[in-house]
């Protein structure tokens, strides 16, 4: 008799799916994040798994695919990643240019370390998520800060400039900004690109707030321009608004060149990222975009409302996820609702950002700061 193809390959695959099951495995939410920014998980909004994201996974689980993947991802994924980057204007070869990763911060680590230990300076703004220093520091990587400008805590040109004249540079960049939200200008990407060129430099380009920018938005991908795509990787986050933020899926985009060492730090790390996680990112960007929109604009909605109650405090940003407010004075975060995190882990004292989630919590922490109560 012909063995059933859906059946488990194994009764150790079999008690897995029973396992995961019983426990709702599939349905588990983030941790939320610390005051002390110590814990960097809590950076997206949190929604219910898609029906199609929990009905791919169980379906590969029952096919058994519980055995590692290819360390750089599995290929199916890989080719959906390439092709949703093609939409941001960036071409990308889903074999050799692309790293699954589990996570935004093993992706972060993967970059600063391959160009850290290729023998690049890696370039920091002043203000960054606690992530990058994190990883620099973890690895021994020579970090050099770049001032940022005090108001808007963005970069400055001219001190690009003179971080990358000391030669053999890679500087990481953010847009969205990941503590404000902000989107760097197309005009300004273009004076760092023209920059990096001239410098023989390279770009860590962090996207991983883009897909919450507002709609009519202008934004560019630094690797999009002319001369930059070999100069460049890009760290991005899978398919956001789905359920999946909780699984840590991300990806690591860039030239073959540059990914090589990153394919070998990956499989030293853990082989590979964890496959049902990578079957989950995959149901999720099947399911198509439905909806996306409709969350993306609904927390813009909810940012709106919440910045109506202190709109001079509140940082300049595109982003539906994320809110900053300057504070003159210090308050107790953890009495606030909204996942607020202190500015200070990104190197900006005085700044309080907020996760903005469909449940409008923050609505009613800049609404409690407004009115003193905090």
């Amino acid at each position: 008799m012909k063995a059933d193809s859906r059946r488990p390959a194994s009764a150790r695959a079999e008690q897995t799916v029973r396992r995961l099951q019983a426990k709702d495995a599939l349905q588990l939410e983030m941790p939320a994040p610390t005051a002390a920014g110590k814990d960097l998980s809590g950076d997206h909004p949190v929604f219910d798994l898609a029906p199609a994201v929990r009905a791919g996974t169980l379906e590969a689980l029952d096919r058994g695919e519980t055995h590692y993947a290819d360390v750089p991802g599995l290929a199916a994924l890989r080719e959906e990643v390439s092709r949703a980057l093609h939409a941001w204007g960036l071409n990308v070869d889903s074999v050799d240019g692309l790293i699954i990763t589990a996570g935004e911060q093993e992706a972060r680590f993967l970059a600063i370390h391959m160009l850290g230990h290729a023998g690049y300076r890696v370039l920091l703004p002043e203000v960054v998520h606690p992530g990058a220093r994190k990883t620099a520091a973890l690895g021994r990587i020579e970090a050099e800060r770049v001032p940022v400008d005090p108001s808007t805590l963005m970069l400055d040109l001219e001190h690009v400039r003179r971080g990358l004249a000391g030669g053999r540079a890679a500087l990481y960049l953010e847009s969205p900004h990941r503590l404000t939200g902000k989107v760097m200008e197309r005009a300004f990407i273009e004076a760092i690109a023209e920059e990096v060129t001239r410098t023989d430099g390279l770009v860590i380009w962090d996207a991983t707030l883009a897909p919450w920018i507002a709609d009519g938005v202008d934004y560019t991908m630094i690797a999009t321009l002319h001369g930059m795509h070999d100069r460049t990787v890009t760290i991005g986050s899978l398919w956001s608004g789905t359920g999946v933020e909780g699984w840590l899926a991300a990806y690591l985009a860039g030239p073959t060149s540059l990914l090589e060492q990153g394919r070998s730090l990956k499989q030293i790390i853990a082989i590979c990222t964890t496959t049902p996680v990578q079957w989950a990112a995959l149901g999720a960007v099947r399911a198509g975009d439905a909806g996306q929109r409709e969350r993306r604009n609904a927390l813009l909605e909810v940012r709106r409302n919440a910045a109506a109650h202190l709109p001079a405090a509140v940082l300049p940003g595109e982003t539906a996820s994320v809110l900053a407010v300057r504070l003159p004075r210090r308050v107790e975060l953890s009495g606030l609702p909204g996942r607020p995190m202190s500015g200070e882990a990104f190197g900006a004292p005085g700044i309080v950002r907020f996760t903005v989630t469909p449940g409008g919590e923050v609505v009613e922490a800049l609404r409690s700061l407004a009115e003193g109560r905090s």
